[in-house]
């Protein structure tokens, strides 16, 4: 992940997340995950999100908006219900916006984009890591793009993606509000 590190890093003003899979297998993460199923998550002994909340608050003593669009399916998996659980209790706190899309408003907005990008990071609206995952999610190589052409369609995609998405505490309202 030599080009996310280095795009964090060199990030002057934004870092956006859109985040379309389900769920996904990436090492270290998923162990978390079978960990919160079981109720045995344990944030001061873990690594990984130890590390990604130094990663969050490094970016906001930067003062950079970092936010991060998930496409959400119905009902919710499980995996959605972990990201949900931790991102509430610790990105939020460390500085990052989470914003929630239906699967089906995420469909309207790509058809009227004219591509479906998949999953990426935009960094400064200027570098865009493309990600490639399997069919089970795992990660599978990434796409790092500079190009003005393809950054100028991404900065419009991602405008759309923020308008019609809801902030976590309102999706967090609406799906209370859904009978399990």
């Amino acid at each position: 992940m030599n080009n996310f590190d280095k795009n964090w890093r060199n990030a002057k003003k934004s870092i956006f997340r859109l985040e379309g899979r389900a769920e996904y297998h990436i090492p270290g993460d998923w162990e978390n995950f079978e960990e919160w199923k079981t109720g045995d998550f344990d944030l001061a002994k873990n690594k990984y999100w130890q590390n990604w909340l130094k990663t969050l608050k490094s970016a906001q003593k930067k003062k950079i908006a970092v936010q991060r669009v998930k496409v959400t399916p119905e009902p919710l998996p499980d995996y959605v219900k972990y990201e949900l659980d931790l991102w509430q209790k610790y990105s939020v706190a460390n500085g990052e916006e989470i914003f929630f899309l239906s699967a089906n408003n995420y469909q309207a907005i790509t058809k009227e984009a004219g591509f479906d990008p998949k999953d990426f990071w935009f960094f400064d609206d200027q570098a865009l890591l493309m990600f490639n995952y399997d069919k089970s999610g795992k990660p599978a190589g990434e796409i790092l793009i500079t190009n003005g052409g393809m950054i100028n369609r991404y900065v419009e995609l991602k405008q759309k993606l923020l308008q019609k998405s809801l902030p976590m505490e309102t999706f967090l309202k609406k799906i209370a509000k859904i009978p399990a």
